[in-house]
C-alpha cells in the first residue's frame, strides 16, 4: 500500500540517507531535500552543489549531514532537530 508521495526535486532522485524520521534526498539538479516522513512536503531544500548530488551521510550523532557532489565539493551541514534546520559548516 503506497502511503506517500513526494516530489522535492526537479531531477532524478540519485542518493538517500535517514536521520530518524527524516529523509535525506541528494539529485541530479543538484540539491539536497529534507522531509519528514510524518509530514506530505519536504521542509528543507539545501543548496550549495553544481552538479548531480551522489552521497549523502549522516553522522552517528544524527547531528551533521555530509553530501558529495560530482562538483567534487563535500558539504558539511549542521542539522538542528529542535528547528529542523540545517546550515553549512
Amino acid at each position: 500500500t503506497l502511503v506517500q508521495t513526494q516530489k522535492p526535486h526537479a531531477g532524478r532522485v540519485v542518493s538517500l540517507s535517514w536521520n530518524g524520521s527524516v529523509l535525506a534526498s541528494g539529485s541530479r539538479d543538484a540539491t539536497v531535500a529534507l522531509s519528514d516522513i510524518r509530514e506530505s512536503r519536504p521542509f528543507s531544500s539545501l543548496t550549495g552543489h553544481t552538479q548531480e548530488v551522489c552521497g549523502l551521510r549522516w553522522s552517528p550523532n544524527g547531528q551533521q549531514l555530509a553530501s558529495g557532489g560530482n562538483d567534487n565539493l563535500l558539504l558539511i551541514w549542521d542539522f538542528n532537530k529542535y528547528t529542523m534546520e540545517c546550515t553549512p559548516l
